[in-house]
C-alpha cells in the first residue's frame, strides 16, 4: 500500500479528531456525554466491531499465520519493555518517572484507535491480528503491567484476573473462536452487530478529539525527554523494525498489521494504573496526548517502510 492511501486515511481519521475537538471546544457536547461516548465505544462500539470482522471470509488467513503472529506478539511486548527500560537507564530519567516511560513504551492503543485505523488502513483482514495483539495486551496489563505500578505502594483497589474479562477482551476470544471453528452466526445477529461496530471509527475519533481539549503544546514541547521518547518510541523504532521485517514476512496484510500495532499511540490504560497505584500519570496523560496528535504524522512515515 502506498503512503499516498495511508496519509489520505490518515488525514481523515485526523479529520474526525479534529471535530471531535471543536464539538467539545464549543460545548455542543458536554463532558459527560464524551464520557458516555468513551463507554459506548469501549463496551459496545469496539466489541461489535471486533466480532464483525471475522464475519467477513477469512479463508484466505491460514493458522501458522495465526500462529507466527501470536508468536511476534510476544515478543512485541518483551521488546517493548526492554525499549522502555533502556531508555529510562540510557538517557537518565527520574525516578518518578521511570515506570510511566515503561507504561508509555509497552502499551499502545492496539484496541480504541487500533482496531478502527487497522480497519481503514488495512481493511478486515488485518483485524484478526489486531485481535491477537489486544488478547496479548490484556495478559501484559494484568501481570507486568500491574507488577509494575504496584512496586512500592499499594493502590486502594485490588486488581482480579476477573479484570481481563472486559466486553472487547471476551469479543476478541469469541471472534478468535469463530474464525478458528468456521462458527456460523445468523445473519440478522451479524447485521445488529455490523451496525453497531460501524460507529466504532467516528465515534472514538471524536472522544479522542475532546481529550486533547486543555492540551498546552509549548508545555509539551519543551519537555525534551518526552519529544525524544516519542521520536525513538513511534517513528525510530517501528522503522526499523519494519525494514527487518520486509524480508523475512513476505504477507503483506501480516507484516503492515504488526507494524502498525508497534506504531499506534500510548493507550489511556497505563495511566488509570498509575493514578490507582499513585504513580506519575502526569508524564503519561502528555505523552498519551502527544502521540496520538503526533501518530497522523509518524504513522504515514513508518507505512513507507512496510
Amino acid at each position: 500500500m502506498g503512503s499516498i492511501v495511508v496519509l489520505k486515511q490518515m488525514v481523515m481519521i485526523f479529520a474526525l479528531i479534529i471535530l471531535g475537538y471543536f464539538m467539545y471546544k464549543r460545548k455542543f457536547v458536554s463532558e459527560m456525554v464524551m464520557k458516555d461516548l468513551s463507554a459506548i465505544v469501549v463496551n459496545i462500539c469496539c466489541p461489535a466491531m471486533i466480532l464483525a470482522s471475522v464475519f467477513q471470509d477469512m479463508s484466505d488467513i491460514s493458522r501458522k499465520n495465526v500462529g507466527i503472529v501470536t508468536g511476534i506478539g510476544i515478543v512485541y511486548y518483551v521488546l517493548l519493555i526492554v525499549f522502555g527500560y533502556a531508555f529510562v537507564k540510557i538517557f537518565r530519567v527520574q525516578t518518578k518517572e521511570k515506570e510511566a516511560y515503561v507504561l508509555m513504551s509497552t502499551f499502545g492503543n492496539v484496541g480504541f484507535i487500533g482496531f478502527p485505523v487497522s480497519l481503514a488502513i488495512l481493511g478486515h483482514k488485518s483485524i484478526l491480528y489486531v485481535v491477537i495483539f489486544n488478547f496479548l495486551y490484556n495478559i501484559f496489563i494484568f501481570t507486568f503491567g500491574i507488577a509494575l505500578v504496584r512496586k512500592g505502594t499499594e493502590g486502594d483497589k485490588k486488581q482480579s484476573w476477573t479484570d481481563i474479562f472486559t466486553p472487547g477482551f471476551v469479543c476478541c476470544i469469541f471472534a478468535f473462536l469463530i474464525y478458528w471453528f468456521q462458527l456460523t452466526v445468523p445473519e440478522t445477529l451479524q447485521n445488529i452487530v455490523t451496525y453497531c461496530g460501524n460507529a466504532c471509527t467516528f465515534l472514538s475519533m471524536m472522544v479522542i478529539g475532546a481529550s486533547v481539549v486543555g492540551l498546552n503544546p509549548k508545555k509539551i514541547i519543551e519537555n525534551r525527554k518526552l519529544m525524544l521518547f516519542e521520536l525513538l518510541r513511534f517513528l525510530v523504532l517501528p522503522v526499523l523494525i519494519a525494514i527487518l521485517l520486509k524480508p523475512i514476512l513476505p504477507d503483506y496484510i501480516m507484516r503492515a498489521t504488526i507494524i502498525l500495532m508497534l506504531a499506534l499511540p500510548t493507550g489511556n490504560m497505563p495511566v488509570m494504573l498509575a493514578e490507582q497505584y499513585n504513580k506519575d500519570a502526569h508524564t503519561i496523560s502528555e505523552g498519551i496526548i502527544l502521540s496520538t496528535v503526533l501518530s497522523v504524522v509518524t504513522i504515514t512515515i513508518v507505512f513507507m517502510f512496510v
